[in-house]
């Protein structure tokens, strides 16, 4: 076993904001997929996969059916929502304060760094290349919505990918970073640890009794994280 230091951040909230691009694609297909208006209300998004998120969007909506077909159908067309959109959407999309500093930061130490996101692959990819941030990770290795519905699934897929490609790592010093109380619920599921930063909709107030190895109120202080992720690299 090598003892890389592995770091798997969410995408929303955590690296970037994309300013409701997500909810414009997913309001477009589903009135391309069902003739339905987008349902009104708070369906508690955050955090949760996109085939989570459509299979609510389409009970919040009514849709009449075969709701896991017809998400796969929505997923598809917000996809391809993306494609058509994609200029605009990147318009849309930045990094988060300190961002930049923290992967580059990580890169040089030498941890790995890929994302562990509800999102779909297609749509990850096009919102971390929107924010410049896919040279510094290992896309490859990630885990994404379109793996699995439960976030927990998608870091032990994430781990499995790390382990083929890098040879086994320890669980000690893999890490998710994130912005919501589902992030943490994942990494305690999957067996590793978790730095919360309160850089999305959860306040720090909110995130610091949860129960998570590190609580953030953002990515600015650099140094910070890196003591709290890998102490042993002074």
């Amino acid at each position: 076993m090598i003892s890389t230091t592995a770091i798997l951040w969410d995408i929303d909230g955590t690296l970037l904001r994309a300013k409701g691009a997500g909810v414009v694609a997913f309001v477009e297909a589903l009135s391309k997929v069902t003739g339905l208006e987008f349902p009104t209300g708070d369906m508690d998004m955050g955090g949760r996969t996109d085939p989570d998120i459509a299979r609510r969007i389409l009970r919040f909506a009514g849709a009449a059916g075969d709701h896991d077909e017809l998400s796969d159908r929505l997923l598809a067309e917000m996809a391809a929502v993306y494609v058509a959109r994609e200029a605009e959407f990147a318009a849309r999309t930045a990094a988060l304060p300190g961002v930049v500093e923290a992967l580059t930061a990580f890169r040089e130490i030498g941890a790995l760094q890929t994302v562990v996101t509800g999102n779909i692959e297609p749509v990850a990819r096009m919102k971390v290349t929107a924010a410049a941030l896919a040279e510094h990770l290992l896309l490859d290795l990630g885990g994404y919505g379109s793996d699995h519905h439960d976030r927990a699934e998608l870091v032990r897929t994430a781990v499995r990918r790390i382990d083929a490609a890098q040879g086994s790592i320890d669980h000690r010093s893999t890490w998710i970073v994130g912005d919501t109380p589902r992030d943490l619920a994942c990494a305690r599921a999957a067996g590793v640890r978790c730095v919360l930063v309160a850089t999305g909709t959860h306040s720090f107030d909110s995130l610091r009794d949860l129960g998570a190895d590190a609580v953030l109120p953002d990515l600015a202080d650099v140094d910070r994280l890196l003591d709290v992720v890998s102490p042993a690299r002074r």
